[in-house]
This record gives structure tokens, C-alpha cells and sequence, in this order.
């Protein structure tokens, strides 16, 4: 259940700021910090609600990695192909974005490590 909600957290953050972006209707949202308000208080809401589930106990810490690890594995692909380009596409403006393209398809494979493991974090794997 946990993973649920961090999918349709990840989801709803990446598809709509993709759209936005398509549109250039709302490009002042990304020039500033708005963008990380968003997605913090996403985070936040999605830890507050995934905190008081008595399923079963995972440690805060593997809580906060695994949601971490399963956006960086998602978000962005999910991001390129609403925006409507390449779903390996990275720009050239932001320092992650020069990082991940000289890494090259070595990034791509840290990308689906870290996916995995965020994923056996959040479900409460050992």
C-alpha cells in the first residue's frame, strides 16, 4: 500500500508539471523555488498519510530513501513523455541534467538499481 501511494504521488507530480511545461501557459512555476514547495509538500503529505498505516513497520529511514530512490527511477521518464519528448531526454541547463548525460547509459542502470531497491524498501523487503 505503501508503493501505491508513492506511485500515485510520483504520478500525479510528474504527469502535471509535464503538461504545464507542454502548454508554456504556467512556465513561471518552474523559475523559482515553487517547484520544490510542490514536490516537498507531496512528500510530506504522502509520508504523513503512509506513517499512520499499522499494516505492517517500516523503518522511517528506508520510508524516506525508498520514496526518494522510486523518483528518481520514475520521475523523470514520466516527466519527458508527457512533455512530449525523448523518454531519455536531458536538457542542458541543470546540473543534474549535464550529470545524467554524461553518465550515459551508466545512468540509466543506476536509475533501475535505485528503482529496485527504493521499491524493496517500500514494500518492507529484507
Amino acid at each position: 500500500m505503501i508503493l501505491i501511494y508513492a506511485l500515485i504521488v510520483i504520478l500525479a507530480e510528474a504527469i502535471g508539471e509535464g503538461l504545464l511545461k507542454r502548454s508554456n501557459k504556467a512556465q513561471w512555476l518552474f523559475g523559482g523555488f515553487i517547484q520544490w514547495f510542490i514536490a516537498i509538500f507531496l512528500f510530506a503529505l504522502w509520508f504523513v498519510i503512509v506513517y499512520n498505516i499499522d499494516g505492517y513497520y517500516v523503518p522511517v529511514w528506508k520510508l524516506i530513501f525508498g520514496m526518494i530512490a522510486v523518483r528518481f527511477a520514475l520521475f523523470d521518464v514520466i516527466w519527458n513523455i508527457t512533455r512530449g519528448v525523448k523518454w531519455n531526454f536531458y536538457g542542458t541547463t541543470k546540473l543534474y541534467d549535464r550529470i545524467m548525460e554524461r553518465t550515459g547509459s551508466w545512468g540509466c542502470f543506476m536509475k533501475f538499481v535505485l528503482g529496485i531497491v527504493g521499491v524493496c524498501f517500500l514494500m518492507g523487503w529484507q
